[in-house]
């Protein structure tokens, strides 16, 4: 029995993919052109967008989303330095802020949602969450009364804002444009070791169930032999660029098979949620840039409530420091993880 064909362009699955990920190219390409910053993740994600619209984008299977995140954490992890590293005794008392402004901007959404009509008390609260789309989902889904196609709708359109609109934000604050990594460009050698070790790592990571195990993998590998002098500059350029449009293609492709007249009904209610997280995140992020001394960019990127990969890559491509970033992300990825059951239990007290 022949294969069905995969999109509406009648192409078989690679080509279909390959056909996703040229149009995130050339969408990265068109906003990068005009000067945005991050242009090439913002653009590949808009232009993905835009084929799963048309019904011409195909999700990316798991060797391209492998691809994506080794290729990210390689790069990401070429940007460490020594004042990165002497700056992480500052965490821990950053993410304490960042916490405290996740529980915040959790109910204050949920109760905004709740009151949206066709909205249950429960499809508000998972709908609100800042972050860990998958567990999200599957814990939503035990829940009877969870609309799982409206909570779909705020966590895409909050992912999909924020990688659209924080970079111009970003670059209003502070000097957000990458600067160009000094050094030398690694030798291919080196970056194929990097690019195998790291993937390695990073399987073994995604083995133990580690949150973006895949891109931490790479990152530490790439990063270690960065500070060690082990790797002597730099990836290629174009390795770089491929991380965001992979990264770009892998979020925008959630718009596929999206329902657009329920966004529709929708969009009020998410955009107020959407505004009312990125002003809580806003404002503990000046309150910890105040007592850490760190630029305000930093820390709006480190709360701002998107996905972890690509906050990260985010970060990255605007030259802002993707350890802080990333480790912020991951930390609230773990906080939701092991909270998420006890605060939906406390949000549904009044209906149990």
């Amino acid at each position: 029995m022949s294969r069905p064909d995969s999109s509406r362009l009648g192409l078989p699955p690679l080509a279909a993919q390959l056909f996703t990920i040229a149009g995130a190219a050339l969408g990265g390409a068109g906003v990068a052109a005009v000067g945005v910053p991050a242009g090439w993740l913002s653009g590949a994600m808009i232009g993905t967008a835009i084929l799963a619209a048309l019904r011409l984008a195909e999700p990316l299977t798991a060797p391209f989303r492998s691809a994506a995140m080794v290729s990210s954490g390689v790069a990401i992890g070429a940007a460490v330095t020594p004042q990165m590293l002497q700056k992480i005794a500052a965490y821990p008392l950053s993410i304490a802020i960042m916490a405290v402004s996740v529980v915040l901007s959790t109910f204050a959404c949920a109760k905004i949602l709740a009151r949206a009509p066709g909205w249950t008390r429960s499809t508000a609260f998972f709908a609100s969450v800042p972050g860990a789309l998958s567990y999200v989902f599957a814990v939503a889904a035990t829940d009877k009364k969870a609309d799982l196609s409206r909570i779909a709708v705020v966590q895409v359109l909050r992912v999909f804002l924020l990688m659209g609109f924080v970079p111009l934000i970003v670059a209003e604050t502070a000097s957000a444009h990458a600067a160009p990594l000094s050094g030398a460009v690694d030798p291919v050698l080196t970056l194929v070791a990097l690019i195998m070790l790291g993937a390695a790592v990073g399987f073994a990571m995604e083995r133990f169930r580690v949150a973006g195990g895949m891109l931490f993998g790479a990152m530490l590998v790439s990063g270690g032999a960065h500070a060690l002098s082990l790797a002597p500059g730099r990836p290629p350029t174009i390795v770089a660029i491929l991380a965001q449009i992979l990264i770009g293609a892998w979020v925008g492709a959630r718009f596929i098979g999206f329902d657009w007249r329920l966004f529709a009904r929708s969009a009020p209610a998410a955009l107020g949620s959407f505004f009312v997280a990125v002003g809580i995140a806003g404002v503990f992020a000046i309150l910890a840039g105040l007592l850490l001394s760190l630029p305000f960019a930093q820390t709006l990127l480190a709360f701002s409530p998107g996905g972890l990969e690509a906050m990260t890559l985010l970060a990255f491509a605007l030259g802002i420091d993707p350890l802080y970033v990333g480790a912020h992300h991951l930390a609230r990825f773990l906080l939701i993880s092991f909270t998420l059951p006890f605060a939906f239990r406390y949000w549904m007290k009044d209906e149990l």
